[in-house]
């Protein structure tokens, strides 16, 4: 039968006697034994330095290949413990592995993010679920729609509105670079209202929202997940998806379709005055030429364009938000991946808009 060496320490494990706890262990740990125990049933007053001596104590017996038992620790040592996390600082380290191979490299990388994606398709399930086929008795509540509609539109509208004023510049610029060589410079009226209205205006509008209201949304609901907001919401009996995540992505979706028809006019304008001020076309044949270059059909294809953008950052922010692990690290990863996969994601649903708008029968 193997011996065990009990330690009992004093009524005070302090700073002072820190050290001399530390050589009680020591001193058990050479006597010999297959398991030390480490009474604390006498301890009345402690601070962090003598528990440090117990905790380092641990350590040493474990590194020798002793079974440590610790008994008698009050309630108030045990709430010190659960702060400190013993389980963490007492494990021994472990030894390097071997290098991984190159899938199980890939692996590890791949998992989580189709783990990640698993988890925010049933979030958009869950969501269109909400806003298709309310719960009975849970009407979609119009007033947090509202709020969220507001932060989102105002918010971005006053950068929206730069950049698509630049942009339309900066294409009207590059049009007229080309066309005037071969003295066709008023078409440059029809590149800039077709690239805006078709492509850029969705696709930027779309990228704009999800770095700013995106991200913002995975801030907050990864917030609210460390400090056990929705869990507590899960008590009260409240749905996080219906409460939380339905307004968002409404508010996202309908704010793209306004903020992507605000960037379309105001890049319009630029280009007019571009227009006007270097190749001295008239505002109204500018807008003329406009109006003959787009269609309703596509003017539809882009407001499509602009709802599956908004629900798409809408429902990556929040589903990131929802999934956060780690504390305030968490929240800073989910906020940076809210941005990158959701413009990710926009780049690939564009591409697949184009490609069905090219095989779709005129």
């Amino acid at each position: 039968m193997s011996r065990s060496s009990i330690v009992e320490f004093a009524p005070r494990l302090d700073q002072a006697e820190a050290q001399g706890a530390l050589h009680a262990v020591d001193a058990a740990l050479v006597r010999g034994g297959a398991s030390v125990v480490l009474d604390l049933g006498r301890v009345e007053h402690f601070d962090s330095a003598g528990m440090g001596a117990v905790i380092r104590g641990i350590r040493r017996a474990r590194s020798r290949g002793a079974d440590v038992r610790v008994k008698g620790m009050s309630g108030e040592m045990l709430d010190f413990f659960s702060l400190v996390s013993v389980d963490r600082l007492t494990a021994a380290e472990e030894e390097a592995d071997p290098k991984e191979d190159l899938a199980t490299w890939v692996g590890a990388r791949v998992e989580p993010l189709f783990a990640s994606l698993g988890w925010i398709l049933s979030i958009g399930v869950d969501a269109v679920v909400g806003v298709v086929s309310p719960v009975k008795g849970r009407r979609l509540r119009w007033d947090r729609i509202a709020m969220e509609l507001e932060e989102a539109f105002l918010g971005a509208l006053p950068i929206v509105l730069l950049i698509g004023f630049l942009l339309g510049l900066i294409l009207a610029m590059q049009a007229y670079v080309q066309l005037r060589v071969w003295g066709a410079d008023v078409y440059m009226a029809n590149m800039v209202g077709v690239s805006v209205v078709y492509e850029i205006g969705p696709l930027m509008t779309g990228i704009i929202l999800a770095a700013r209201s995106g991200s913002s949304n995975a801030a907050q609901l990864g917030s609210m997940i460390v400090a056990e907001e929705i869990d507590a919401l899960k008590q009260m009996g409240v749905r996080p998806v219906s409460y939380l995540v339905v307004p968002k992505v409404l508010a996202l979706a309908f704010s793209v379709i306004a903020l992507g028809l605000v960037f379309d006019c105001i890049a319009i304008v630029g280009g007019a005055m571009f227009g006007y001020m270097a190749a001295g076309i008239e505002p109204n044949v500018y807008m003329a030429r406009t109006a003959e270059a787009l269609s309703l059909s596509s003017f539809l294809v882009a407001c499509a364009k602009c709802v599956v953008f908004g629900g798409l950052v809408g429902i990556v922010g929040c589903g990131l938000g929802l999934r956060v692990t780690g504390g305030s690290q968490g929240v800073g990863r989910a906020t940076t991946n809210t941005v990158v996969l959701g413009i990710f994601l926009i780049i690939i649903v564009d591409a697949l808009f184009v490609a069905a708008q090219q095989m779709w029968p005129t």
